[in-house]
């Protein structure tokens, strides 16, 4: 990257903190802005730095344009939607052996969604020994799901297959463990929830019927705020190769 950018880093989790780091390291310019409603025109980077953020809402891109600088949502890029689904697939692996307290060879587990993070997730589970479901919202996807060694599940179905798994992964964005489906887990399973808010689970009939359910939100800035960074470092070097190619 030409070593003249100077970049401003919207805070969030621990990423933003190495990811300043990372580019400080690297010979460039950086500094971390809070939400743009605190915004202080006489601490701000000078026009025509690169605001990095995952994405911006309207106020953030208002209070951008203002200020003069270029923004740049890496959070949608498809090279960093594959990597961060890697790095919070391990993550979910690390949240299922604090909250079991055993190793997960031998388990049965449901992966609900076939995605950037469904799919790296399967994988893992069955080199560790787990047999994997794989449940998926339309059919043409189940013999991709089969093609792998998973067992195919829609996810229609899951009121009747849920209870076969003692773990079970939730990546869709939407409730499908619903309280129907949780009565019939097994009474040892465990949930664990990677969708963003609301998330795909009906926690209070979760609560209520003493289902084990953890929501785990925002793993690569949790637990590997390391990799988190260099994912978006690679996403930033991209968009900016992209828009330099494009001129």
């Amino acid at each position: 990257m030409n070593k003249r950018y100077y970049f401003a880093i919207l805070e969030g989790d621990r990423r933003q903190n190495v990811l300043y780091e990372l580019l400080t390291a690297g010979g460039y310019e950086a500094q971390i802005l809070p939400d743009c409603s605190r915004w202080k025109e006489e601490n701000l980077p000078p026009p025509g730095a690169v605001l990095v953020t995952a994405s911006a809402s309207p106020a953030l891109r208002n209070a951008a344009e203002k200020a003069g600088f270029r923004l740049l949502e890496y959070g949608a890029l498809p090279s960093f939607q594959r990597e961060n689904g890697v790095i919070t697939a391990e993550g979910a692996l690390q949240i299922a052996m604090r909250h079991r307290l055993r190793i997960l060879r031998g388990s049965h587990a449901l992966v609900i969604g076939w995605g950037n993070i469904g799919k790296p997730l399967s994988a893992m589970l069955q080199a560790l020994g787990v047999t994997v479901g794989v449940a998926v919202r339309r059919e043409e996807q189940l013999w991709q799901v089969q093609a792998e060694g998973y067992r195919p599940i829609l996810s229609g179905t899951l009121e009747q297959e849920a209870g076969e798994f003692d773990l079970i992964f939730n990546t869709a964005p939407a409730l499908v463990l619903t309280e129907a489906v949780l009565e019939q887990l097994h009474p040892r399973a465990l949930v664990i929830d990677l969708a963003s808010r609301p998330g795909g689970v009906d926690r209070k009939a979760a609560e209520r019927m003493g289902v084990k359910s953890v929501q785990a939100l925002g793993l690569p800035g949790l637990l590997t705020p390391v990799s988190g960074a260099i994912a978006i470092q690679n996403a930033v070097e991209q968009l900016l190769k992209e828009e330099h190619h494009d001129k």
